[in-house]
Parts: structure tokens; C-alpha cells; sequence
């Protein structure tokens, strides 16, 4: 069997897991260890191979991986049961986003893990001698402790009596942990479901504004804490909501940097939200502001890396966007993150103490260090758009990309809580999007595609391949995917399919959502297939021909989707409309 069949005849695991994807975050990835297996075994030791769409670096790093595979990449080639051919590659990779450049820059400039752990150690030492103490509170004895997390609370309004009332303090319940839908008023006794319930609205002054402004009302609900090295919490107090209005009536600092919304702006959890400061408490913009001077004492390289690590914490765990979430049966809340691809703030966003979590962060970036510091390929990162490459003609090997998947995540208006520390926002007139805040449509989003897969085959060698990953729910966007292709001189050789072994956040919870997405190897002077008369019923040749125990309907419509790319026939069926069918075809 020919090793471009070989390595698409199974599914390419993906582990959302390990160094790489751990040290830091970014709203999709794909496994490094993943995609050097595909270019090690596609291309030979010297070779270069382009990403059009960076991202978050994983081609660039699957490249220099190549040379030094590590026991992932080689067990992962055995599973697929092809032969890579290890050694140097060469990398160049195109980036619009700010935030996505500067993290692959950073992460490739091979600086010694060692010296990057040290310096780090060395770094919240002094963090923590001047920042400690804003952390510093009283645990349930009286003792002084230190701050792990706060809970904070909206408050909401009885529409009967005007009483304002706390969401934790009335909707939630402990040991075990749950939520309730509705509210009694302690005051009138009215029950009111809570997502009927206005939230309170106070006035405040802003003192990096230097104005009076109106925000949605939150306070301190819960702290947890530890003394002596033993963890606990309480009950939120006067003097935790004392310590923020101490803070926020001072001026902590910091530029002021507006927030430039699209599709993600919410009235609800948005409201007050204009500047990027508003994201935070203001313990928390504080100490962030000041560690980001801090990093300027060092080195440009090392520099770089200690904001990588901070920016690296920071939209995740540092803003409101933080949150607890409850398991079944939990006697506690489960500390998390923020939700991936949004900007959402839930109405229990978390206050992390920033310090504590800086040092385990630490760890998956070292070890990321420590992967590529011996890696001797070259590695170039362009922050800018692809749709017109420097490169000459016919002088890439090998094209691995991820291109955005149209209205799929607006990755500029994600991605700017990071990039307005960097001091420079996506500019968003080239970026490939479907929007209406753009006012991109499907049409402008093909255009703008098309121009970068004709660069594509312009600078790919005339037996070189390009593998392109794509997701889509929509017929449509399959449509305009596959219009591109046709446009570009590139055609469709082999398709498989990407296994996500942990499904993003939209595609857990929404209901038209695909798994496994579509893995398309593209080549070269060859001849389009021609298009059918008669598409045929694909789709139920899928469902036949799929097993049971690997029948789930989302992976079926990325069969289903890859058939149709395969054959150059119609996308017929969105992803909502191809499970009805689907789970029709089941019960006959």
C-alpha cells in the first residue's frame, strides 16, 4: 500500500493532552506529536513545509519535532503502521492574529529549559515580595492566611418587591453542589425562574478612566484560602469587599485599551465591559499589570518568554471569564478555566490568585522548551496574512494548515484579551471569517480563502501534497470549501479524519455539531475529477457502511462530507439536517 494511503486509512489521533497543548492556551489545536508523524512520513530530512494558517504553531513544532521524534510520535507511527523517516525540517508559517505569532516565535527560540525554569523561580520570587500581600486575608479562625480563589455573585432584582438578592446566596446549594432554576425572595417570598431576573446595575468610578461609569453589580461570595499550608474556605465578608473598593479607588495602573466587539458581545454578562481592565477584578488587573512591567528587566528572549507565560494564564485564569462549574454528586465546586472560542462570563466568575497559578503553569512551558532546544531546523513566523506569500514558486515541499472554519470562532475578537497587552490588535480587514460585524459574508470568506490555496499551489513543488484540515456543520460552507478547491489548481487525492480525543467546547454542546474532523490531502496537476450527474445517496452508503460501535452521527457526517469532497459532488445536507436522516435510517 502507498504510504499516502497507509497514513489515510485510519484516523489520526489527536491528544488534547501533553506539553505542547498545556502550555498555553488557544481557542483550537492540533497535536504537534500528530501532524509530524504526517510530515515525517510525506517529506525527506531537509524539506520545508508551510502553514498558512499558524495559529497556535503546531506545524511549525511538529516540523523540528521530526528531528528528535519523541515515544508519542514514534508509537503513534506504529499504530498507523507507516515508516517516517526522521530527521531535520524546516519550517515557515503565516499568522495574522498578533497573539498566535508572538506564542510561536517564542516557543521555537530554542532557550534552554533550565535557564527558563530558573529564571522563572526567580521571577515570582519577586512577584511574590511585592505582590503577596494583596492576596493576604483572614481564614475562618481570625488567622491570617492566604487567598487560593474568590467566588464571586451576581446580584439580581425581585421583580416583585425590588429586593436585591445574591445568585449564590439563593440559587445555589453546597455538598453537594447544584443550581437552582428559580428564586424565592427572602423579603416577599416571590419565586421568579432566574433567567427572568434583571441583574442590579451600580455606579462606580472608574480611576484608570478618571469617569463615573455603570457596571453590572458583582461581589465576593465565597473565598477559599490556606494557612500554614492547610487549604480552606469561608463565607465571603466586609473586609473582602473592603480590600477591592480599596483598589478599585485607587489607580492601579495601566493603559487603557478598549475592547473592539463583534459576535461575542452578550447585554447580559457583557454589560459595563468596554476596556480590557473591565475583564478583571481589580486585584487582579493590578497584579497582571505589574508583572507585565516586571518581564521588562530581563533580555529580550527571556522577556518574551515570561510574557508567553503570563499570557499563557491569563485570558483563562486570570479574568472573570474564570469559572466553577458542579459535577454530579460534587461536594464542592470544580475550579475551571474560561470556555474556549468565547468571551463568556458566567454568574460565578472566579478570582484566581494569580501567583499561585504562574507556578505550575510554568512546568508545561519548560518541558515545551525542553522538547525543541536540541531541534536545529529553521523555523520562520510571518505575522501576516497568507493570501500573498513571499515564497517563490515551487519552493515548498509540503503543506500542513488549519484554516478558520467560517463563522466558527471569530478567533480576532477571542484572541484580543491577550493581544491588547501585546499592544497590537489582529487586524481584522484580512482576517478569513464569516461576520456581520465585518461585514464578511460567505461569498467575501471564499474570495479571501481562494486567494490562499492559490498560493498554495503556486509555492508547492509539482509533487508535494497539501493536508487540510477543515470543519464545517453547514452545506454551505462544505460548498464554498470545496469551490475554493476547484479555483486553487489543487485537487482532492485521499481524505480521512482528525480524531479529537477531547471535543471543544462548541462542539460538546452544540446540537448540530461534527466530530472527527475532515483530514484532506490535496496535490497537483492532476485532473479534477468530473462531476456526477447523479450524486448518488451518499450519505446512506455512510450509514451502511459504518459499524455500530463507530456509527456516532458526527463522525458519520465527516464520512459523509469527505465522500462527497472525494467524488466532487454536492454537499447536500447541513449537520442538523444529515442526524435526522441519520437516526432515521437507524430505526428502519
Amino acid at each position: 500500500m502507498d504510504i499516502r494511503e497507509q497514513l489515510f486509512s485510519k484516523p489520526l489521533p489527536s491528544n488534547r493532552t501533553g506539553a505542547f497543548f498545556n502550555a498555553f492556551s488557544y481557542p483550537t489545536k492540533i497535536s504537534p506529536e500528530s501532524i509530524a508523524v504526517y510530515i515525517a512520513s510525506l517529506t525527506k530530512p531537509g524539506e520545508t513545509v508551510l502553514d498558512t494558517f499558524g495559529g497556535s504553531r503546531s506545524t511549525g513544532i511538529a516540523a523540528l519535532l521530526c528531528e528528535h521524534p519523541t515515544s508519542k510520535m514514534i508509537e503513534l507511527a506504529e499504530e498507523l503502521g507507516v515508516s517516517p523517516v526522521w530527521g531535520k525540517r524546516n519550517a515557515i508559517s503565516y499568522e495574522l492574529g498578533t497573539y498566535g505569532s508572538f506564542a510561536a516565535r517564542t516557543i521555537t527560540n530554542r532557550l534552554s529549559s533550565i535557564e527558563f525554569t530558573k529564571t522563572v523561580e526567580e521571577f515570582v520570587c519577586k512577584a511574590e515580595k511585592e505582590l503577596k500581600k494583596y492576596y493576604q486575608t483572614k481564614d475562618p479562625n481570625g488567622e491570617k492566611g492566604e487567598i487560593r480563589h474568590v467566588i464571586w455573585t451576581e446580584v439580581l432584582l425581585c421583580p416583585n418587591c425590588k429586593t436585591e438578592l445574591a445568585y449564590f446566596d439563593n440559587a445555589v446549594q453546597r455538598n453537594p453542589v447544584s443550581f437552582n432554576s428559580s428564586i424565592k425572595c427572602s423579603t416577599c417570598g416571590c419565586e421568579t425562574n432566574v433567567d427572568d431576573m434583571d441583574f442590579i446595575v451600580e455606579d462606580y468610578f472608574d480611576s484608570l478612566l478618571q469617569k463615573k461609569l455603570k457596571r453590572k453589580k458583582r461581589i465576593p461570595a465565597w473565598v477559599y484560602g490556606s494557612t500554614a499550608g492547610k487549604n480552606w474556605d469561608r463565607a465571603a465578608n466586609k473586609d473582602d469587599i473592603l480590600i477591592e473598593k480599596e483598589l478599585e479607588n485607587d489607580s492601579y495602573g495601566g493603559d487603557i485599551k478598549s475592547i473592539q466587539w463583534g459576535e461575542l458581545h452578550r447585554r447580559g454578562y457583557h454589560y459595563g465591559i468596554d476596556y480590557l481592565h473591565q475583564f478583571y477584578t481589580c486585584r487582579n488587573y493590578f497584579v497582571m499589570n505589574t508583572l507585565w512591567k516586571m518581564t521588562e528587566a530581563y533580555d529580550e528572549k527571556m522577556r518574551d518568554a515570561l510574557k508567553l507565560l503570563l499570557l499563557s494564564y491569563n485570558a483563562s485564569n486570570c479574568t472573570m471569564m474564570t469559572r466553577v462549574v458542579a459535577k454530579k454528586n460534587s461536594k464542592d465546586f470544580v475550579l475551571t478555566g474560561a470556555q474556549s472560542g468565547v468571551l463568556y462570563i458566567s454568574r460565578l466568575p472566579v478570582e484566581k490568585n494569580i501567583l499561585l497559578g504562574l507556578k505550575r503553569k510554568a512546568k508545561p512551558i519548560g518541558e515545551a522548551y525542553k522538547l525543541l532546544e536540541k531541534c536545529t531546523g529553521t523555523y520562520i513566523v510571518h505575522n501576516s496574512s497568507s493570501r500573498k506569500l513571499v515564497e517563490e514558486n515551487e519552493s515548498v515541499d509540503f503543506v500542513f494548515t488549519d484554516p478558520p472554519f467560517g463563522d466558527f470562532i471569530p478567533y480576532a475578537e477571542v484572541n484580543q484579551i491577550n493581544e491588547l497587552w501585546l499592544e497590537k490588535a489582529t487586524d481584522r480587514s484580512e482576517e478569513i471569517i464569516i461576520s456581520e460585524s465585518q461585514k464578511k459574508s460567505l461569498t467575501e470568506y471564499q474570495t479571501m480563502l481562494t486567494d490562499v490555496f492559490c498560493e498554495i499551489c503556486r509555492v508547492l513543488k509539482p509533487d508535494g501534497y497539501a493536508t487540510v484540515v477543515f470543519h464545517a456543520a453547514k452545506a454551505k460552507v462544505w460548498e464554498a470549501f470545496k469551490g475554493v478547491i476547484d479555483e486553487s489548481g489543487l485537487n482532492v487525492r485521499l481524505t480521512n479524519i482528525l480524531d479529537k480525543k477531547q471535543a471543544s467546547f462548541k462542539q460538546v454542546v452544540s446540537e448540530d455539531s461534527v466530530q472527527g474532523d475532515p483530514l484532506i490531502l490535496l496535490e497537483k496537476n492532476m485532473v479534477r475529477a468530473q462531476k456526477l450527474d447523479k450524486d448518488g445517496d451518499w450519505l446512506k452508503e455512510i450509514c451502511n457502511r459504518v459499524s455500530d460501535e463507530n456509527g456516532d452521527e458526527r463522525r458519520i457526517y465527516s464520512l459523509y462530507v469527505n465522500e462527497c469532497l472525494s467524488r466532487n459532488v454536492e454537499v447536500k445536507y447541513d449537520a442538523k439536517k444529515a442526524y435526522e436522516i441519520i437516526r432515521r435510517l437507524r430505526k428502519v
